[in-house]
């Protein structure tokens, strides 16, 4: 049983705007270790557009995310991370081509593994933590952006649907017949 440390300082994320188009929360990079120690915790909302990678691949970047990250510390000096993602992403179906709403609960646990310890091979095969170096300058938002990535589908669609229909062209079963109608044209 892991006991969390009981100091728990609160910062919401603050806007700063950067340019016209990108908004961004600060703080933006933390020292993993310290935090955890500290036992401090961050909360607020990411807007989908500043997440470059993801942006990718969504249908439309429109919305935020809720996010927490907390930090922890255990009876035996384990530190960790605790991050908590809530939204939703509208990816595009990849059997009719539509927009498909993808809810997120993404609740994920980082061990920190400091340089010269050993990586513990007992959390990964057990897939409840994850362990990852713990690091000075840690980019919190490409942590929160590779944990909505690994949740995304690998090939989104809805549970019922049917694949686009062509406009009045009847293929038949050869996609030689397809041919030979548009050389007709």
């Amino acid at each position: 049983m892991i006991a969390f440390a009981t100091h728990v300082t609160r910062t919401r994320f603050r806007l700063a705007k950067l340019t016209a188009s990108a908004l961004v929360f600060s703080p933006l990079v933390i020292d993993s270790s310290e935090f955890s120690r500290q036992g401090r915790v961050i909360e607020g909302t990411v807007p989908l557009a500043i997440l470059q990678r993801l942006k990718h691949e969504l249908l439309d970047a429109e919305g935020d995310l809720s996010v927490r990250l907390e930090g922890w510390q255990d009876n035996g000096g384990k530190c960790g991370l605790r991050l908590a993602v809530a939204g939703g992403v509208r990816l595009r179906c990849q059997r009719c081509l539509e927009g498909i709403d993808l809810p997120l609960d993404i609740g994920s646990r980082f061990q920190l593994i400091r340089p010269g310890e050993d990586w513990p091979d007992d959390d990964l095969e057990n897939d409840e933590m994850d362990a990852i170096a713990a690091e000075k300058e840690l980019d919190v938002l490409a942590l929160i952006e590779d944990e909505v990535l690994l949740a995304l589908p690998i090939v989104a669609r809805h549970a019922q649907c049917q694949p686009p229909q062509t406009a009045g062209i009847d293929h038949g079963s050869s996609p030689f017949k397809a041919l030979a109608v548009l050389k007709k044209h």
